[in-house]
């Protein structure tokens, strides 16, 4: 009898579009970086239905923000720092947004509201979105109208770097790009896109 020994290839990208939802203007339209060591293992643990020492598992669970990613100078030129997806050690955020409606603050991570999954038919792709919403109080701290003075003040809610991260807190994805202000005056749907192909 032949033993059957398939390999498979399996790749991930990801893409994230920020919009304004009265203006339908587009804030950002971008690809991301993965880190793919916490990728795999996360889809390792998933599927095997394990979670972490604390009951969490390695769904993807929250959207954390940061306004670490991105340094302008004086003449308003933008330097991009290099996405942080290389293996544990250097995981996470630059500088974590910080949720000040408790205290003491915790770093900013909202909930993924809404799970899409698109299976292209006869396809070996699937896409997995995720949306959030950032509603108009929303943060509770946050500058009435999105005129911010600085870029580089937590409380000015002004961010650079988002990365989508699992119930277990492991940070699956990071994504650097142009300062983003939310103001209470306007409300902004994220939506982030998993690209995940298999054997191509």
């Amino acid at each position: 009898m032949k033993t059957l020994n398939e390999k498979s290839t399996v790749k991930v990208e990801g893409h994230v579009v920020i919009k304004d939802v009265d203006t339908g203007e587009i804030l950002l339209d971008k690809y991301n970086a993965i880190n793919f060591q916490l990728f795999a293992y996360a889809v390792a643990k998933a599927l095997a239905d394990q979670t972490n020492s604390s009951s969490d598992g390695y769904n993807i669970s929250k959207l954390a923000f940061g306004y670490g990613g991105t340094t302008i100078d004086v003449s308003g030129n933008v330097t991009y720092n290099d996405a942080k997806v290389d293996g544990t050690a250097t995981t996470g955020l630059y500088n974590a947004s910080q949720d000040n409606s408790v205290s003491p603050a915790v770093d900013l991570a909202v909930a993924v509201t809404e799970f899409t999954v698109n299976n292209a038919t006869n396809q070996p792709y699937s896409d997995l979105e995720c949306k959030t919403v950032l509603d108009y109080a929303f943060p509770a701290d946050a500058l009435a109208t999105d005129n911010a003075g600085s870029f580089d003040t937590a409380g000015n809610f002004v961010f650079d770097e988002i990365a989508l991260i699992t119930e277990a807190g492991t940070y699956l994805t990071h994504l650097i790009f142009h300062p983003i202000q939310k103001s209470k005056n306007r409300k902004l749907e994220i939506l982030y896109t998993l690209r995940i192909r298999a054997g191509v």
